[in-house]
């Protein structure tokens, strides 16, 4: 005899029918999600950035992608996209092991470090236990707490535009989780090894129960003498963890993964949150062999820092201020409203990065190519030039 819906739900109870309902709230708080993160504004911007002709600096993408040996190996493993990724789950993770020195069991895979920032505040913030993430920075982790209705500090950004260590320790004091963007995405900001090491136990001091996610996007990009790499920290201390990704100097920024490293009980507070199977078949592949490529990641660091060193110049030279550039990207002080900025520049077929509330007159440049940078160039002389109204004027 057909069963009805109406019938089947009578048939579950209460609980049951719960149930069912649940995929229905759960897409409508997607809904809330992707509306507060303002999503669809970003995803708007990035659609006229993805225009024919537009010279694309404002995601902070390599715009070389990932090589052709990478394309070769992707193209290579086509027949294995029919299988659910296993094996070459343990491969990756295997291949970082290597190459930081770590057991396997310090690592988790992400879809992007974006989905670790998510599991991150799932497992070490709560109603009571807030997170803490300056402003500016990288927003994923500080837009996910609010959305889950935890308490977020937002410990502005100094006069250098480096993240204010001193505001976000006092930030910190009973705070479920630290999000320290190391270089900072967007000012390109970055602390030295021994600063991050003074924080880090000022903080375990200050707040024992407090997670200090250390985001290291930039990593390969940095060139300041003092700053190295938290991992090793993130291995002794069970109240760090450490972010990586392959979407910046590898260029794999549409393939989507990243990486965690810390002590194994630290990170079960995230596993619990993953997706299973949540990076995919070419993607992993890709990934471990781009890790070995060492001369490919060398030669994108040298391209990447003269295109950089070539557009930083012309604003200072200019006189434009540009405090930090450690990173395939950094900001600058356009003495006027950056989104207007940003409009005329998209005029001219030049797309840069979107206002940032707490810096309305600091535009955040990706570095292209440099034949990019080139054309680019000339158009932030055309725009500048002619005058952009100020953020009072708006």
């Amino acid at each position: 005899m057909p069963v009805s819906r109406r019938s089947f739900i009578s048939a579950l109870g209460a609980g049951g029918a719960a149930v069912l309902a649940r995929p229905v709230l759960d897409w409508r708080g997607h809904e809330s999600l992707w509306a507060f993160q303002g999503q669809a504004e970003r995803r708007a911007d990035r659609l006229l950035a993805s225009r024919p002709g537009m010279v694309r600096l404002d995601s902070n993408e390599n715009p070389n992608g990932p090589g052709q040996r990478v394309y070769d190996t992707i193209i290579s493993h086509l027949s294995d996209s029919n299988r659910y990724p296993v094996k070459s789950e343990d491969d990756l993770i295997a291949v970082l092991a290597k190459l930081h020195n770590v057991s396997p069991a310090n690592i988790i895979l992400g879809c992007g470090s974006g989905e670790l920032l998510r599991v991150a505040v799932y497992g070490f913030t709560s109603p009571t236990k807030g997170l803490v993430s300056p402003e500016p920075t990288f927003e994923a982790a500080a837009n996910f707490a609010k959305f889950m209705n935890h308490p977020v500090a937002t410990p502005k950004v100094d006069s250098t535009l480096s993240l204010d260590l001193n505001a976000m320790l006092d930030a910190s004091k009973g705070a479920g989780l630290v999000y320290f963007c190391n270089s900072n995405n967007p000012t390109a900001s970055v602390h030295s090894k021994s600063d991050v090491n003074s924080f880090v136990e000022r903080v375990n001091r200050l707040s024992p129960e407090t997670t200090i996610l250390i985001d290291e996007a930039y990593h390969e990009y940095v060139d300041h003498p003092g700053y190295g790499t938290a991992i090793p920290l993130a291995l002794a201390n069970p109240r760090v963890v450490v972010c990586r990704t392959f979407s910046k100097v590898f260029g794999m920024a549409g393939l989507r993964v990243g990486y965690a490293i810390g002590q194994v009980d630290t990170l079960k507070k995230m596993t619990n949150y993953l997706l299973g199977s949540n990076v995919n078949q070419l993607a992993l592949v890709a990934a471990a062999f781009t890790l070995t490529d060492t001369a490919h990641i060398a030669a994108e660091q040298k391209k990447n820092r003269e295109a950089r060193a070539f557009t930083r110049k012309f604003f200072e030279d200019a006189g434009y201020k540009v405090h930090s550039a450690e990173g395939n990207f950094f900001m600058v002080d356009i003495k006027r409203d950056a989104k207007a900025f940003k409009m005329e520049c998209v005029k001219q077929n030049v797309a840069i990065g979107r206002q940032f509330t707490a810096l309305p007159n600091h535009a955040r440049i990706s570095v292209g190519t440099m034949a990019e940078m080139k054309k680019a160039v000339p158009v932030f002389k055309s725009v500048l030039g002619a005058g952009v109204a100020t953020s009072q004027q708006r």
